[in-house]
Formats: C-alpha cells, structure tokens, sequence
C-alpha cells in the first residue's frame, strides 16, 4: 500500500557531485527534521543532492492515528517506497532505529553505499537494555518514561540521555520540543531479534560509526553492526547518541564526506 511519505529535498548547491544523491534516514522518536538543522544544509552546500524521510506516522507523513500499530517491517517498505522516488539509487545515512531499518532493507535489496550512525544492532536492544538496567538503572527508567511521553526530563537531564555533557542547550532543547512518541510495535520488533531471524547482507560500501558518550547504543553495539556489514567499526570522541545535532555534529559529517570521497564508491 503506497502511503503519503514526508520527503524532504534540498538539492546540491553549485556545482553537484557525481555522487549518487543522499537519503537521510531518522531514529526512533523523531522525523526528517533531525536532519535539517545541519547535515543537509552541509552535505548540500558540498555538492550532494540531499533527501531525509519521514517514516510513516512520523513528521508530515500519514499514520499518526495508527502509530501504534506500525512495525518494523512497515518501515522497511516505507523506505523502500521512498527510493523508489529518488532519481536514483541513494546512499543511505540512517540513524539509530532507522539504522535497524536499514540493515532490514539491505537483506532484500541492494544500494550503492550505506552509513549507519549509532545504530541499533543486529540483535537488537535487548543487549543495551540490559547493560542500563544494571549498570545505570535510573537513566534506564528515565529513558522509559520520556519515550512512553510520561516524563518530560529537565534539559540536564535529556542531554545526559542523549548528548555529550557539552552540548548546547539549545540543540537539546530542539530535540525536547520535537520529540514525538514511538511505535511500541516497532520497539519490541527491536528489543529482541532471533539469530535466526538475521539473514544476510550482501557486500556494499559502508560506514560504521558510534559515539563515545552514547547512553543507548554501546562500542559493543557498533562493533556488532560493523561486524554484520564486514567493516571496521569508528568511535567519534566526544559525542553523544544524537550525532547529528550534537557539538561535533561537523566531524561527524567531515568523516562522511571523507568516506563518500573515498575509492569505494568511485
């Protein structure tokens, strides 16, 4: 069933790359928004014909009214249906959740290239919820109850859950006031995942990438990843799970840009 997506396009500035065009893809909680505070104006303004997705019942796409209901496996085919609009096959630089979306996509389909950016790993999150739930048991609540939309933590508190302890407050502040609720369909599609259940990736250009002072998704998360798409994981310093937004959301793009400028995809 085709559905109404949010597309947003910025596309290249000056001259564009030879490069395929890029689709943004979002985490949990969130929408396309995310990426129009500053990776798409970046990675436009260096030639890149930029696309980000809504997932259904996020942003502006249909599905509000259904949210509940939505799995992961809708996801996929909104993804899918989104690429299928693209002028040509992306490269797709996902986020979190969507970075779990993605990897579902890739065992059916095939791309030019693929960055995932604190992904939820193969396994799922039922590896990261537990390592909170003991080692950090009130975060692991807060975070709980701030996704169900039963806490709304002080700015402190949601830059500790998402952030390096030095970001903006501002930057936090966005995400507190455009934050929405999340599928809990699509959440438990992602808490535990079946070693059976987890078929194969065919060999692509890829980038793996965590962040050091990411509370959700572990180095052992992202090793993990990496080691599903046959890469070498990297760990930027200093960041926190929200890379796009974050202090060093430019060293974040940089390295991008860096790897899409590499002979892989030439």
């Amino acid at each position: 069933m085709t559905i109404k997506l949010e597309l947003i396009h910025t596309p290249a500035a000056g001259a564009a790359s030879t490069m395929p065009p890029l689709l943004f893809v979002h985490g949990a909680f969130s929408s396309a928004s995310c990426w129009q505070q500053h990776f798409m104006p970046w990675f436009s303004a260096h030639g890149y014909d930029c696309w980000a997705l809504s997932f259904e019942g996020h942003g502006a796409s249909d599905g509000h009214d259904y949210l509940a209901a939505i799995s992961i496996d809708d996801y996929v085919g909104n993804l899918q249906q989104a690429i299928r609009q693209l002028p040509q096959p992306p490269i797709v630089i996902a986020h979190s959740m969507g970075g779990f979306v993605l990897q579902q996509y890739l065992t059916r389909h095939d791309l030019p290239g693929a960055v995932l950016l604190a992904s939820v790993p193969p396994s799922g999150l039922a590896g990261s919820s537990m390592r909170l739930m003991t080692q950090a048991p009130e975060l692991f609540m807060q975070l709980n109850l701030f996704q169900q939309g039963n806490y709304q933590p002080e700015l402190n508190e949601l830059r500790h859950m998402l952030f390096s302890d030095d970001a903006d407050l501002a930057a936090v502040d966005w995400v507190a006031h455009h934050s929405q609720t999340e599928s809990q369909r699509a959440i438990m599609d992602m808490t535990l995942v079946p070693p059976f259940l987890q078929r194969r990736i065919a060999p692509l250009p890829n980038l793996v990438l965590g962040a050091a002072e990411d509370q959700l998704i572990s180095p052992q998360d992202v090793a993990e990843t990496a080691a599903r798409f046959g890469s070498t994981p990297e760990i930027l310093p200093h960041t926190g799970h929200m890379m796009m937004l974050d202090n060093r959301w430019e060293q974040c793009a940089q390295r991008i840009a860096t790897w899409l400028a590499g002979t892989a995809l030439q």
